[in-house]
């Protein structure tokens, strides 16, 4: 399974899968549900609230600092800068490309690659687009998703899951009955989204067009190169499938 290609599928379901997203970018906006529109100077300092200091830099050297820090008016240019591309739908080469930083796992062989934990490093302008897009999103997109799903949500955690689990095995027990639990571990979760199946998904959900395709331009076409410690790096490889890990929109990407 190559990004939902199947090799083994018929050609039918391949027409269907094909012929679902189109049909959905065919119906228009309905009027007054645009969450695609400039963003306002308050939502570019809510953004930069949420900004953490003291973190690395991607791939354009750009610290948190020097944005946090910045006067009035280089804050009001950056936020027309990343007004003009949501609405030209363009994100500039450097923004779509990651650092992914290898760090060895302790007591673990170094020649082996899966001994070390890939941290990638995502370019600070990228992480403000957005914070400022998913504000937009997750309160449209949040009270769709399962009351079962906990994770990466407001107010819900693990335990939530933990004291249900534990209250169903008292309730079996009271009854005399047995209890049963699957867990399922998913597997480089993020790197297999299905690009095709989250624009469905999103177009079903959210009413704007436009900021799903903001969305899929965000997330498609991505690039990373690969370091170490002795500070060398890998040519820049192309990323096919999955979100960029490290994003601030994944875990909302992913429950959709």
């Amino acid at each position: 399974m190559k990004n939902g290609a199947n090799k083994t599928s018929d050609r039918k379901s391949t027409r269907l899968v094909n012929k679902e997203p189109s049909d959905l970018w065919k119906i228009p906006t309905p009027e007054g549900h645009s969450i695609s529109e400039r963003f306002r100077p308050e939502e570019f300092s809510a953004a930069l609230r949420r900004l953490k200091p003291g973190k690395s830099p991607g791939l354009d050297s750009i610290f948190p600092e020097f944005i946090l820090h910045a006067e009035s008016a280089l804050k009001s240019w950056f936020c027309d800068f990343l007004n003009s591309c949501m609405r030209q739908l363009k994100i500039p080469k450097i923004l779509r490309r990651a650092l992914v930083v290898a760090i060895p796992k302790p007591e673990k062989p170094l020649g082996d690659p899966k001994s070390c934990r890939p941290i990638s490093l995502l370019c600070v302008p990228f992480k403000i687009l957005e914070r400022l897009i998913y504000a937009r999103v997750e309160t449209i997109a949040d009270p769709w998703l399962p009351q079962e799903q906990a994770g990466f949500r407001h107010g819900r955690s693990a335990v939530d899951h933990v004291a249900l689990w534990t209250q169903d095995i008292e309730d079996r027990f009271t009854a005399k009955q047995k209890a049963g639990a699957v867990f399922v571990d998913l597997t480089a979760a993020y790197d297999t989204v299905w690009h095709r199946g989250l624009t469905c998904k999103m177009l079903r959900l959210l009413p704007d067009r436009h900021m799903v395709h903001m969305i899929m331009e965000m997330v498609s076409n991505r690039s990373f190169t690969l370091t170490t410690g002795n500070s060398q790096r890998s040519r820049l490889r192309r990323l096919k499938n999955g979100v960029p890990q490290g994003s601030v929109m994944v875990p909302l990407l992913f429950n959709i």
